[in-house]
C-alpha cells in the first residue's frame, strides 16, 4: 500500500487480506478496477482519503473489528457491497452520488449518510440493526430496492423516487415515497409495524402487489392505481379494516387473495380478474359486490367469499322464527286463557243450575216424607 502511494491511478484490482491491522491508500485518486476487502480480522481502521473513483466493486467483507473507515472524496463507484461488518458505525463518505449497486448488510451503522446515488440498480438495506432511518435522494431503481430486517423502528423516506423495478420491505415502522409513479414489476409490504401505506401517484403495478402480516396497518392508498400485472393479495392485517382507496383499479391480470377481519372492501372500478379470486374474513362484511362482479363475468378463475355476514344472516333469521314461536305461544295461551274463562263461564252456569235445581230436590223430598206419614 506505501508502494501504491506514488500513483495518482491504478489499472486494475487491489486485494487486501490477512493480518493487517491497520491500512491507508495516500494520494490515489482514481481505481480502474476493483478495490476488495476480506477477511482481515485484525484490520481494526482503514482510510483512503483521496480517491473519487473506483470502476468497479468497492467490496468490504467480513471485517470483525474494523470500526473507522474514511473515503471522503469518493464520489462514483461501480458498487458498494459490505457484508458482516459488526464494528462499523459509520460510512465515511460525504458525497457519493453515482453508484450502480448497493448492498449493506450486517454492520452497526445507525445512518448511512454520504450515500446518495440518483439512479442505481439495486438497493439492498439488511439486518443493520442500528439502522433507524433510511434516506435517500434515489429517482429510479431499474432492478429491485429492498429494506429489510433493520432496526425495529425503522424509517423509510425515498421521497424523490419516481418509478422502481421491485419493491420489498420487511420490518420497517414507515414509508414515505411522495413522488413514486410507477413500480414496474412487483412490491411487497411484509411484517412491518407501518399505520399506512400511502402511493397516491402509482398508476401501474407491473407485477404482484402484496400487502401481509402487518399488525398495526390501518390505511392503504393507492388510489391512482389502474392495473395490477400479477397478483394482488392484502392478507392477516389485524386492524385493517377498511379495504380502499383503491377505485380506479380496472385489471388484475393474477390471482386476488383478500384476507383478514376486514368490514369493507370497494372494488368499484373493477372489470377484469384472470386469475381466481378469494375473499375471507371474520369481519361483518357482504359479499354481495363481488358476488355480482363474478355474475357479470368479470372473473374468470374460481370465486369463492367467505364472510361472518352469512352467519350473522343465519341468527337473524333463527331470531326471527323465535319471534313468530313466541307469537304462536303467546296467542296459543290467548286460546287456552279463553278456554279456561269459557269453562270458568260454564262452571259458573253450571253452579247457577245446582242452585236453581236444589230447591226443587228440597220440595220433592217433603212430598215423599208426608206421603209416607200418610
Amino acid at each position: 500500500m506505501d508502494a501504491l502511494s506514488s500513483c495518482d491511478a491504478i489499472k486494475g484490482d487491489i486485494y487486501i487480506t490477512g493480518g493487517i491491522s491497520a491500512g491507508s491508500i495516500a494520494n490515489v485518486k482514481a481505481v480502474y478496477g476493483d478495490l476488495i476487502i476480506s477477511n482481515a480480522t485484525k484490520l481494526s481502521t482503514f482510510s483512503a482519503d483521496s480517491i473519487s473513483a473506483i470502476s468497479g466493486e468497492l467490496n468490504m467483507e467480513s471485517l470483525t473489528i474494523l470500526s473507522e473507515f474514511s473515503m471522503g472524496s469518493l464520489i462514483s463507484a461501480g458498487a458498494i457491497n459490505w457484508v458482516t461488518l459488526p464494528a462499523l458505525i459509520q460510512t465515511g463518505f460525504k458525497q457519493v452520488t453515482d453508484c450502480n449497486s448497493i448492498y449493506i448488510s450486517d454492520t452497526q451503522l445507525s445512518s448511512l449518510d454520504g450515500l446518495n446515488p440518483t439512479n442505481v440498480e439495486t438497493f439492498d438495506i439488511n439486518n443493520n440493526l442500528n439502522l433507524a432511518s433510511i434516506t435517500s435522494d434515489v429517482q429510479t431503481v431499474s432492478k429491485a430496492l429492498s429494506i429489510s430486517h433493520n432496526g425495529d423502528q425503522t424509517e423509510v423516506k425515498f421521497d424523490d423516487l419516481k418509478w422502481a423495478n421491485n419493491l420489498t420491505f420487511y420490518s420497517v415502522t414507515s414509508i414515505s415515497m411522495a413522488s413514486l409513479e410507477a413500480i414496474n414489476a412487483s412490491a411487497g409490504f411484509f411484517e412491518s409495524s407501518v399505520s399506512s401505506l400511502k402511493f397516491p401517484l402509482v398508476a401501474t403495478v407491473g407485477g404482484d402487489l402484496t400487502i401481509e402480516n402487518n399488525d398495526d396497518l390501518e390505511k392503504i392508498d393507492f388510489s391512482n392505481l389502474t392495473t395490477i400485472g400479477g397478483g394482488f393479495v392484502i392478507e392477516n392485517n389485524t386492524e385493517l379494516k377498511t379495504i380502499n382507496n383503491l377505485g380506479d383499479l380496472k385489471t388484475i391480470t393474477g390471482a386476488v387473495v383478500l384476507k383478514g377481519d376486514f368490514d369493507k372492501c370497494s372494488l368499484p372500478s373493477l372489470k377484469t380478474v384472470r386469475g381466481a379470486f378469494t375473499v375471507d374474513t371474520t369481519g361483518d362484511f357482504s359479499c354481495s359486490a363481488f358476488d355480482k362482479v363474478s355474475k357479470e363475468g368479470y372473473i374468470r378463475g374460481d370465486y369463492n367469499c367467505k364472510a361472518s355476514s352469512s352467519s350473522s344472516a343465519a341468527s337473524k333469521t333463527k331470531t326471527s322464527s323465535s319471534s313468530k314461536t313466541g307469537s304462536a305461544s303467546s296467542e296459543s295461551g290467548s286460546a287456552s286463557s279463553d278456554s279456561s274463562s269459557s269453562s270458568k263461564t260454564s262452571s259458573s252456569k253450571a253452579g247457577a243450575a245446582e242452585l236453581l235445581v236444589s230447591p226443587v230436590s228440597v220440595f220433592g223430598t217433603a212430598i215423599a216424607v208426608l206421603f209416607a206419614l200418610f
